[in-house]
């Protein structure tokens, strides 16, 4: 049983030296300059800009009266 309460002393020690040890190496990172490229992050985040920059397409031309089927919507509407 001294075995196990030594133990417990040294676990709670252990825990946050861990958390310090990751704050310091994130710290380093950040001050090597910037992370690694994560090519698949990258290319969601392409899509996403590409997925924004149609739908603003989009809903710029249907403002507009650009789309045929809107307004064979408003001819039905007035009748």
């Amino acid at each position: 049983m001294a075995v196990a309460a030594g133990l417990g002393g040294l676990v709670t020690a252990l825990v946050p030296l861990v958390g310090l040890v990751t704050i310091l190496r994130a710290r380093a990172a950040r001050k090597r300059g910037a992370p690694p490229v994560d090519e698949a992050a990258a290319a969601r985040l392409a899509a996403t800009r590409e997925s924004e920059r149609r739908m603003a397409a989009y809903l710029a031309q249907s403002r507009s009266g650009g789309y045929q089927a809107l307004n064979d919507d408003d001819e039905e509407i007035r009748r």
